[in-house]
């Protein structure tokens, strides 16, 4: 079994049980680590953002090493690169794009932020901006807004993904709806 196959089965064995799919840190960090290993596997010529010229003279980000198993996850999940300024998604999947309305296209290169709304509590807020900067996983719940400016509950796990030399080099961002039905259908 490849880890793209057990990151797939973990998330799969989540998503189907009782309560959220991302249960815990222990979960949340057992995912990141199959990232990390599934970054690891990737050609090196895939790893990190592309020169393009779209967002800055130089580079926009984007992810080369994401998988059809993380494509077809059934829980919205986004990559970020921490390294770059303001840490902008470099990849949303399928679930992220159903849950929130926005296309991965409008995404790539913008901060979580744009899911933030009038009624965006500040403390989980902070509890997530805490995290990244001392580079530790961690799950809160907040109201966010899909792009056609719905409200909804959100439980956002976060997680350093580590290269191979330890560095962080990227985050993984969970998000799953938990004030409806709607968590067990994206």
């Amino acid at each position: 079994m490849t880890v793209s196959d057990e990151f797939e089965k973990q998330i799969r064995v989540r998503h189907d049980a009782p309560g959220a799919t991302i249960d815990s840190i222990d979960t949340l960090e057992s995912l990141a680590g199959k990232l990390e290993a599934i970054r690891a596997s990737a050609p090196r010529e895939t790893d990190g953002p592309t020169p393009t010229g779209a967002n800055t003279p130089e580079m926009t980000p984007a992810l080369d090493w994401n998988t059809s198993e993380m494509d077809a996850a059934p829980i919205s999940m986004v990559i970020s690169g921490p390294a770059y300024e303001d840490n902008p998604i470099w990849y949303a999947n399928h679930a992220f794009e159903r849950l929130t309305g926005y296309a991965e296209r409008e995404v790539l290169g913008t901060n979580l932020r744009v899911l933030q709304g009038p009624e965006t509590a500040t403390e989980p807020v902070e509890t997530l901006r805490n995290a990244v900067d001392i580079w530790e996983p961690t799950v809160v719940e907040l109201h966010n807004y899909r792009r056609d400016g719905t409200r909804f509950r959100n439980r956002v796990a976060t997680a350093p993904i580590a290269d191979e030399t330890g560095m962080i080099s990227n985050w993984v961002g969970f998000q799953e709806a938990i004030d409806t039905a709607e968590s067990r259908t994206n």
